[in-house]
């Protein structure tokens, strides 16, 4: 069936009211029939429900008119569909500057539950009353729940606001499925802990909307139209039943090319258009409409939104209008009036927008420096990841498993034959891929040690490991994986090459396992790089008994090509032997003397993942930002300046005590060793102190147990 994108405008020569192009709109692109399909026959008990966009404090230029909400309220009553319920779409960031709450900016909005006509409708809250949600184990939201009237609803309606967005450059439907999420932290859950654009492709293929309109009748333009409204009457409505679709068309009309967003490119790449579709309206580009610079759009993705600087900037970059929120951070409000502004100036001014664009560009090469210090020296500071598979299962059989073998045998046999270095390890060039060969034979009897390492978790114990999701294909009769597909994140290799941009090595693996009573072996074949970080990542590890079972001997073997950072590709380090080889030789010893010791590691107990997990306790660590902190500083500054000035004004009283001799006599406990604000002072940094001590002999105690060889 054809699906068809319908485009609605107003003209000077057919002047159309919202009400007139929202009617228009939504028949001529299906939707009246994709109800009655559902309905089947029964309009009446067909629960239809409607997200349209919601600014966080009740702006209406960032949110999508509740006039049109209701106008289609009203048409789905004159076609018979009376259960309809407004679900709350907010993508605000609540956590930080506490809200209006939903009841209050409904209000504000318009929504009072009634149409001008006289229909009622319900509002509910997306994020309350959340329920299992069965994503399957290859989804990024694996485990995740949903709100009841989500799951429940019997058609859903997506509406979005046309609006420009400093980071994607554009945000409509696929943006706005953001706020239907359940957690009120957006940024926290959907963001940093996950790529929003897995998220939002999981969404789709396991519970989409049935239909998604884009209210452009008054659009919201400029350098950050999705949070500081910058009103442009484009007198347009989109309607299509499929969300990719409906950008696609947005995008169009904006003059941008629809996959410079990597939300929507990703998305698309994902589940692509329909089959077969056509667009129905005119795509002549806005009159007036100014999409975000592309170096201020640079300069925010270059935020890492698990980073600290990336949170505050999509907190900050949110208008708050006086009165309008109860504000917990000053420092934040009086950042967030700040940016407001200037955003507001650079949609005119040449010299802000620049200044912009620098600010932000230098805040995200400091931010950068600091992930790539990070990656090298405080790596148990980072954030594990939550992906998604990214590979569709049921596109291979078991065929293509059980050839990975076959397909290593004749790598490993060059390996094999390789002299061994001072580390005894195997290494050479091949073409532009690195063959590469390892071993060792750890004080743990066989039996007991397979019992303890687990061999298909082989990949998770390697060095530098950030996360990753397992799919697991067949099972032997004792339920272990005999197949699998799995999805790993390592930091960028070396770890110097952050510094130049290095991106993390993020690969799909297919797996076959075998379990033998002489021999365990997981072997694995690269099929895909979601960052194109890497051609090549295949290789074997292979458990195998020593000295009569005594012990236990770990081979590795592996023929790795990795993407290099461009100012690395310039240099050219292939053509440069001498330079090239010390390089790859101190690397991969590293590289895997510490992934040995994980195995041995993992026999013993003892912990060795690198990063901290997201746990649901966390949530008050992600919620916090540096301008918290500032806060605090500066109240305890103005704190202790209150007391000072007070203890100036005050005429001291000499210590000890008048004789009889006129003299004053003083003993030396009458003279105070400091005073009350220096004390007060060295009270309020002694936790901090003490904390960083004891950090430090943990951090140096998990270093000499990595160190110790059984």
């Amino acid at each position: 069936m054809t699906v068809v994108a319908a485009v609605a405008r107003s003209t000077r020569v057919r002047p159309l009211t919202a009400a007139e192009l929202l009617a228009d709109a939504v028949a001529r692109a299906g939707l009246w029939d994709l109800l009655a399909e559902r309905a089947h026959g029964e309009p009446g008990g067909l629960a239809v429900l409607l997200t349209p966009g919601m600014s966080a404090y009740g702006d209406p230029a960032t949110a999508v008119s509740a006039a049109l909400v209701e106008h289609l309220v009203d048409l789905l009553h004159e076609h018979g569909y009376r259960d309809v319920t407004v679900g709350a779409a907010r993508c605000g960031p609540d956590t930080w500057l506490a809200g209006p709450g939903l009841p209050e900016t409904c209000r504000r909005l318009g929504y009072g539950g009634r149409t001008p006509q006289g229909h009622g409708y319900r509002l509910v809250d997306l994020s309350e009353e959340v329920e299992p949600a069965d994503f399957p184990d290859s989804a990024v939201l694996h485990g995740s729940g949903m709100a009841r009237g989500w799951l429940e609803a019997g058609f859903r309606i997506n509406i979005a606001k046309n609006s420009t967005h400093p980071e994607f450059g554009y945000a409509l439907c696929l943006a706005n499925l953001f706020g239907v999420l359940p957690q009120d932290d957006k940024h926290h859950h959907y963001r940093a802990r996950r790529d929003g654009a897995e998220v939002i492709v999981d969404l789709l293929r396991r519970y989409p909307p049935d239909f998604h309109l884009v209210d452009a009748v008054v659009s919201s333009h400029g350098c950050a139209g999705s949070q500081v409204g910058r009103p442009l009457r484009t007198g347009t409505v989109i309607a299509a039943p499929d969300g990719v679709l409906a950008d696609l068309v947005g995008a169009l009309l904006m003059g941008v090319d629809p996959v410079s967003s990597p939300l929507n490119a990703r998305v698309l790449g994902d589940c692509g258009l329909p089959d077969a579709y056509r667009i129905d309206g005119d795509l002549t580009p806005y009159q007036g409409w100014r999409n975000p610079p592309r170096p201020l759009v640079e300069a925010v993705r270059r935020l890492a939104p698990d980073g600290r600087a990336h949170r505050l900037f999509s907190v900050a970059a949110w208008h708050v209008a006086p009165g309008t929120a109860e504000v917990t951070d000053p420092a934040l409000a009086r950042l967030s009036r700040l940016l407001t502004a200037l955003i507001r100036a650079a949609d005119a001014n040449p010299a802000a927008a620049a200044a912009l664009c620098a600010l932000l560009g230098a805040t995200a090469s400091a931010s950068a420096t600091v992930r790539a210090w990070r990656t090298g020296n405080a790596k148990d500071g980072l954030r594990r990841r939550d992906v998604a598979l990214a590979v569709d299962p049921d596109a291979y059989t078991h065929a293509d498993y059980d050839r990975i073998a076959d397909l290593l045998r004749p790598l490993e046999t060059v390996v094999d034959a390789l002299p061994a270095d001072a580390w005894q390890m195997r290494w050479q060039h091949v073409g532009h891929s690195i063959l590469f060969g390892c071993e060792r034979t750890v004080n743990a009897p066989y039996p007991e040690f397979v019992r303890r390492v687990d061999v298909s978790r082989s990949i998770s114990y390697m060095t530098d490991y950030l996360g990753g999701r397992v799919h697991v294909v067949s099972r032997d009769g004792r339920g272990r994986p005999t197949r699998q597909i799995e999805r790993n994140l390592y930091l960028a290799q070396p770890n110097y090459l952050a510094y130049y941009g290095g991106p993390p090595i993020d690969v799909c693996k297919l797996e076959s396992v075998e379990y033998g009573e002489r021999r365990q072996r997981i072997c694995w074949r690269t099929v895909r790089s979601p960052n194109g970080s890497a051609a090549y990542d295949d290789g074997s590890v292979t458990f195998l008994p020593a000295d009569g079972g005594g012990r236990t001997r770990i081979v590795i073997r592996v023929r790795q090509r990795f993407t290099l950072p461009l100012t690395w590709q310039v240099i050219r380090p292939d053509t440069r032997p001498k330079l090239r080889d010390p390089l790859v030789q101190d690397s991969y010893q590293r590289f895997f003397t510490r992934t040995l010791d994980n195995f041995e590691a993992q026999y013993e107990g003892r912990p060795f993942r690198i990063g901290r997990p997201w746990e649901e306790l966390d949530d008050l660590e992600a919620a916090e930002l540096p301008t918290q902190r500032l806060t605090e500083a500066a109240r305890m500054l103005r704190t202790l300046a209150a007391q000072a000035a007070s203890q100036a004004l005050t005429v001291p009283t000499p210590p000890g005590r008048l004789g009889p001799d006129g003299f004053w006599h003083v003993t030396p406990g009458d003279l105070p060793v400091r005073t009350p604000l220096l004390e007060e002072f060295r009270a309020s940094l002694r936790p901090a102190v003490a904390g960083f001590w004891q950090g430090l002999r943990e951090a140096a105690a998990r270093d000499r147990r990595s160190r110790h060889t059984p």
